[in-house]
């Protein structure tokens, strides 16, 4: 009796245990399979991001490749031309000014060529650059996925130094957005709403364009070869996307780049010009000339807006001292 009572409990415990250890198994099983998988997924990832490296690294060789080839050469007619124009000076003829006008006319089409691919090897660049700031942490915007301040700053010294050397022109935008509370119609998650705000800035954009998060709240487009009219157009259609897409109440203010500018100053024109966007409560635009801040119709003024407006509502702002 004892016996059978205690062979009974043994088989209990038995089956207990094998249960236990069947179900160890199965978790242990499924726990290997998840880790695999996960560890697959990463691989995968891995490999599929340092492809794309690789193929970055490739289009900047190849481009840098170009570069050199394209200039080699045009020095080489630099300086055959250099030669014929020594040559005319040492013997001035009747003919000489026909001479010249051949010579130049032989440089000048080599020379717009050269400009041109210049100009696409500079887009290209560009291109590639934006690509690798997405490898580095250091230059993107954790929340937004946008670029930070620092990359920001990095390609606002770049277009100076353009613009020192070549006059190249660039224009800068800064944008804001509502707060979300003040509209229900909304989501209202404020992380969401800036995610999307952001999104939407980088999708509207150029390739060349660089899109950056400079703030809490405020996020800047720096537009190489673009003039005032050129910023003013994509971001009347920037406004008008977040209208219809987000629902939400957007500023912008806009500068161009001027002969005496700095970084510090050009982003503190367009501050300006932001801060008297920011004092409607409707989507617009303000543009800064160097001169005057000066409010910009868009096509977002709707006739219940602007009769909102008390009458004596400035549309031009005279800075001080201009």
């Amino acid at each position: 009796m004892l016996f059978a009572s205690m062979t009974s409990s043994t088989q209990g415990i038995l089956t207990d245990t094998m249960a236990l250890a069947a179900v160890a198994l199965i978790g242990y099983l499924f726990g290997h399979r998840s880790r695999k998988l996960h560890e697959d997924s990463a691989n995968g990832k891995l490999s599929f991001e340092l492809s794309r490296a690789a193929q970055i690294a490739k289009e900047l060789q190849l481009v840098a490749k170009r570069i050199r080839q394209d200039v080699s050469s045009h020095q080489a007619k630099i300086t055959k031309f250099n030669s014929r124009i020594g040559g005319l000076q040492t013997k001035e003829t009747s003919d000489s000014w026909k001479m010249l006008s051949s010579e130049a006319e032989a440089l000048l089409a080599p020379t717009m060529k050269l400009s041109t691919n210049l100009s696409v090897s500079y887009d290209q660049l560009r291109k590639q650059t934006s690509q690798l700031m997405n490898f580095a942490d250091s230059r993107t915007d954790p929340q937004t996925g946008v670029h930070n301040r620092r990359a920001m700053e990095e390609q606002l010294d770049a277009l100076f130094s353009l613009h020192a050397q070549n006059d190249s022109r660039f224009a800068l935008a800064l944008f804001s957005m509502g707060d979300p509370s003040d509209n229900n119609s909304y989501s209202s998650n404020p992380d969401n709403q800036l995610y999307e705000f952001a999104e939407l800035l980088e999708g509207s954009s150029r390739d060349t364009d660089l899109v950056a998060r400079c703030s809490t709240e405020e996020f800047v487009v720096l537009m190489p070869h673009t003039s005032l009219a050129g910023a003013t157009i994509y971001s009347e259609r920037l406004l008008r996307q977040i209208d219809e897409e987000l629902g939400c109440v957007a500023w912008g203010g806009i500068v161009e780049v001027q002969t005496k500018d700095t970084p510090r100053n050009i982003l503190s024109r367009a501050d300006s010009a932001l801060y008297s966007a920011r004092t409607n409560d409707w989507s617009c635009l303000y543009l800064h000339n160097g001169k005057t801040i000066k409010h910009h119709e868009t096509l977002h003024h709707t006739t219940q807006r602007i009769s909102s407006v008390e009458s004596s509502d400035p549309s031009e702002l005279v800075l001080a001292g201009s």
